[in-house]
């Protein structure tokens, strides 16, 4: 069974029309409204998802692991994470799924940045290198929030952040569980304002905590993730 798991937050105007097109390609959709103060949940729901409703805003990082062990207990062999904003398009779905045939545990979407701020691209080149330096992957776009999991691979990781860190998190433990992962392009024409400076830094400080780190371990790793860029063995 396909399930999708789709944290939301005050998303009203846009997650009806995620959830409606989400259905054509899964099982069933899980909508995790994080303590919405306008209509998410009901629209939601009227749109056919399951709804978990929270009583208070966790965070998305909170939402999004309320949503995959619910996805779990459910059955789920793949769950997808989309976001509700509209800025993903289950249309992409498909092409996750493929992969995830071929043999992928972990599969991850690929966004063209070209139309995003230029403060946002650098921002998200500098957290990108910097997550997989330490999580010793070689990951194009560790900041998207579109992917897929097998869940059999799904439940060898340890998660455990509440709110943006979690995109991040979830790449060091396919990281540390040597996952076989690969990414798709998917599109992305709507720009919307995510992370920023301050979640910058503390995802920063989050994923240094997560990890006991020398001066070996880096080179290491920056060794590991440079040669993993020049061979482009998986992509």
């Amino acid at each position: 069974m396909i399930v999708a798991v789709i944290p939301a937050h005050n998303e009203e105007g846009t997650v009806g029309g995620v959830v409606r097109q989400t259905r054509r390609y899964v099982d069933r959709v899980i909508v995790v409204d994080d303590g919405s103060s306008d209509r998410t949940s009901s629209v939601a729901r009227k749109n056919g998802a399951r709804v978990i409703t929270l009583k208070r805003n966790r965070g998305v990082g909170y939402a999004t692991r309320v949503g995959m062990k619910a996805a779990m207990r459910d059955g789920a062999n793949i769950i997808i994470t989309l976001d509700a904003d509209g800025q993903h398009n289950p249309k992409d779905i498909p092409k996750f799924l493929k992969k995830i045939s071929e043999g992928y545990e972990f599969v991850i979407g690929r966004r063209d940045l070209s139309n995003y701020p230029i403060i946002k691209r650098f921002g998200n080149f500098a957290l990108n290198t910097f997550v997989n330096i330490i999580s010793g992957t070689a990951i194009p776009d560790t900041e998207s929030g579109f992917r897929a999991y097998k869940s059999s691979a799904l439940k060898k990781l340890v998660l455990t952040a509440d709110r943006y860190e979690i995109c991040d998190e979830i790449i060091f433990e396919v990281g540390r569980n040597n996952l076989k992962w690969s990414y798709v392009p998917i599109e992305s024409s709507v720009y919307r304002k995510g992370t920023g400076i301050l979640d910058g830094i503390k995802i920063f400080k989050f994923m240094l905590r997560r990890r006991k780190r020398n001066l070996l371990s880096y080179y290491e790793d920056f060794k590991y993730v440079v040669l993993r860029w020049a061979r482009k063995s998986r992509f």
